[in-house]
């Protein structure tokens, strides 16, 4: 065994795949960083990852390995086997319903972890990664991000990409027990969000049309591009829904929808332990600035007359779809 695998293979929570590296081949060298102690309390695991980069260890010490290395441990080295899915339209209250999973001593959640991503992403890229290698690496890549980091915990949900919902399927194969909410919002508000601070899915050529539906940046206007990407989002989380293993969230009911939402990942409620970490939480926001306050009346204010217009025709039909299944 390589020194640095047996060194990390001791303590496989201390050690995570951050990133990857892609050759000119279908495999990718894996980047692993040290964060012993950390707990997941930033947004996203990639504000994690950049903290863990200015650590000494992971400065001096940062082991590569290949993917091959990755799926073989994960054999001997399983993770927590993941308890739920969120996807999510983005700018849809995604971060908050994480958030408040987060609490449940027991859970341990991961938001957007760049390296699954990159998995997520290998059918997108040439050489193409053949589907069963694919689903095996997810496996493994997930049971190495899940590694339990504290006592008793055996509950893990991931928060994927806003774009990881046309890959429902993908995801699907890979964890065929794993059930999912799809958390959208009214559209013109997600358009709003987005055209004040774009996220890389809404940036004109930053990711390959067919990994965003198919849309093309040198034939849209900005608002055209944005409700495009966005309505293949919606779009596929619709299609994707699958009573009984999928549920579909609107924004506007948060944050009240975290209690059918974890009756439907098998969770307790009203578990004493659950409802003090949401307290917590609430304790934590109001320190903050305010606890969770709806914000749509704004966003909606500050549409602009082409963002209702391409709204209108690439995101309202589907919206009135979704709306339809959930109230059914």
């Amino acid at each position: 065994m390589e020194p640095a695998m047996e060194l990390m293979d001791r303590r496989p929570a201390h050690w995570l795949p951050a990133r990857l590296l892609w050759g000119e081949g279908a495999e990718a060298q894996v980047t692993w960083l040290h964060g012993e102690d950390a707990r997941f309390s930033e947004s996203f695991l990639q504000e994690t990852f950049n903290s863990w980069m200015r650590r000494p260890i992971n400065a001096a010490f940062a082991p590569v390995t290949s993917l091959e290395r990755l799926r073989a441990r994960a054999a001997s080295l399983p993770g927590i086997a993941p308890t739920g899915f969120i996807f999510h339209v983005s700018r849809c209250g995604s971060t908050l319903l994480a958030k408040l999973l987060a609490q449940a001593s027991d859970t341990l959640v991961l938001s957007e972890p760049p390296s699954l991503d990159a998995i997520v992403r290998a059918n997108h890229r040439e050489p193409r990664m053949a589907e069963a290698l694919q689903i095996e690496t997810l496996r493994a890549m997930v049971s190495a991000l899940g590694q339990p980091r504290a006592p008793g915990q055996n509950r893990l949900f991931i928060k994927l990409d806003a774009w990881h919902a046309l890959q429902a399927p993908l995801l699907r194969a890979a964890f065929p027990d794993t059930p999912w909410v799809f958390l959208y919002r009214d559209p013109i508000e997600v358009m709003v969000s987005q055209l004040r601070q774009r996220g890389m899915h809404t940036v004109p050529g930053v990711l390959p049309p067919a990994l965003i539906g198919g849309a093309d940046p040198s034939a849209a206007s900005l608002e055209d591009y944005c409700a495009q990407v966005l309505g293949a989002i919606y779009a596929a989380g619709l299609a994707a829904h699958a009573p009984g293993r999928s549920l579909l969230v609107n924004y506007s009911d948060l944050p009240n929808a975290i209690d059918p939402v974890a009756r439907h990942f098998g969770l307790d409620p009203n578990d004493p332990d659950f409802k003090a970490g949401l307290a917590l939480e609430a304790m934590i926001d109001a320190k903050r600035g305010g606890a969770f306050t709806p914000d749509g009346d704004g966003k909606r204010a500050d549409a602009t007359p082409a963002t209702q217009r391409a709204t209108a025709t690439w995101l309202t039909p589907i919206y009135d779809q979704l709306e339809a299944v959930r109230k059914a």
